[in-house]
């Protein structure tokens, strides 16, 4: 049987999930590329055949914090945050990590079971998950929009961590929602859901009230919640640790994206990574599957359409949400943004 202390020495040993009420991590042994090739390391990700074994948390408590902590990326959803962590993975430099379920379990836990058993968990987790498989490789670490709770308790883990904030704005992020058709109306509020349990004060209206808000009002109330957080979080830790980018302004100038989040994460990539990533596949790709084809043009076209078909409501729910949410920025005001508007 393989013994906590060989895990904690082999990064192939990855904590791909977490049971919240035993507080036990699975861990399976994988190698860099099937990481990297994975777009989500949540339940979507084949272990089939994979070695695995279960240990408690606790067992790796005393492991030591990484000195050089991981990158990471906090998003919005539909914001290309897939796109953005797989072109900023480099064999040697950077291993980008996409959604990993361990965290998602961690944010929900800390939603049920309060910040305490976060605190002796979240430690672990984080250290396991950043250990790089060559020597001065960086981690970035992509959580999934549900894991945002957690950036405040991981800046105060990981005081000298970078955190790239994505996001789109309140239109694009509409549309994204609307153009999924019913799957999208039910994700916008699922994520209400999950995002009342964060104190959020629009989540103590009379569900009464709430009950009467179309899907896409939901989905508003939604985008501004993501966006209350990050602002927190922004002010709070300031430029040398936050920057922001919106997900259409990288597709309108990937190189140049590229270049600004690699020198503010400090990755290393270089200009010629960013420039072969932009002549390369991969911006020609759907990111969550590499099967199938996809462009900035065609989202654009794909916005277009779905803005028609919706009509004057859009921009009334805008209007509306806005008178909510008045501090929340509007297009390209975003604080720390490393491209200009």
């Amino acid at each position: 049987m393989t013994k906590s202390p060989q895990i904690t020495a082999d990064p192939a040993w990855f904590p791909d999930a977490h049971d919240a009420n035993a507080h036990a991590l699975r861990l399976t042994r994988v190698s860099r590329k099937t990481l990297a090739d994975q777009a989500f390391l949540d339940e979507r990700w084949d272990r089939s055949g994979a070695e695995q074994v279960s240990r408690p948390v606790s067992d790796f408590a005393a492991l030591a914090l990484p000195k050089r902590p991981p990158r990471f990326i906090w998003h919005t959803a539909f914001c290309c945050s897939t796109l953005l962590a797989r072109c900023l993975d480099k064999p040697g430099t950077n291993l980008s990590l996409r959604e990993p379920a361990a965290l998602m379990s961690l944010a929900n836990m800390k939603r049920t079971q309060g910040e305490a058993t976060l605190q002796r968990e979240l430690g672990p987790v984080l250290s396991l998950m950043a250990r790089p498989f060559v020597r001065r490789e960086h981690v970035t670490i992509k959580p999934t929009n549900t894991v945002n709770n957690l950036i405040g308790d991981v800046a105060a883990l990981l005081p000298d961590a970078r955190h790239l904030l994505l996001y789109s704005d309140i239109r694009a992020f509409l549309l994204s929602i609307a153009k999924k058709g019913e799957a999208g109306r039910a994700f916008a509020r699922q994520l209400f859901t999950i995002f009342a349990m964060d104190g959020h004060a629009i989540a103590r209206t009379d569900p009464r009230d709430l009950f009467k808000l179309s899907d896409l009002q939901i989905a508003a109330l939604v985008w501004h919640m993501q966006i209350a957080g990050f602002l927190d979080a922004a002010r709070a830790g300031g430029p040398e640790h936050y920057a922001s980018l919106d997900g259409d302004r990288f597709l309108q100038t990937p190189e140049a994206g590229l270049v600004a989040v690699d020198q503010f994460l400090g990755l290393g990539l270089g200009g010629e990574h960013a420039r072969a990533t932009v002549e390369g596949p991969i911006l020609g790709q759907d990111s969550k599957d590499p099967t199938q084809s996809h462009s900035a043009k065609r989202r654009a076209d794909e916005a277009i359409q779905t803005a028609a078909a919706i009509g004057p409501a859009l921009d009334a729910i805008i209007e509306w949400s806005y008178g909510l949410f008045p501090a929340s920025p509007h297009a390209g005001a975003m604080p720390h943004p490393l491209l200009a508007n």
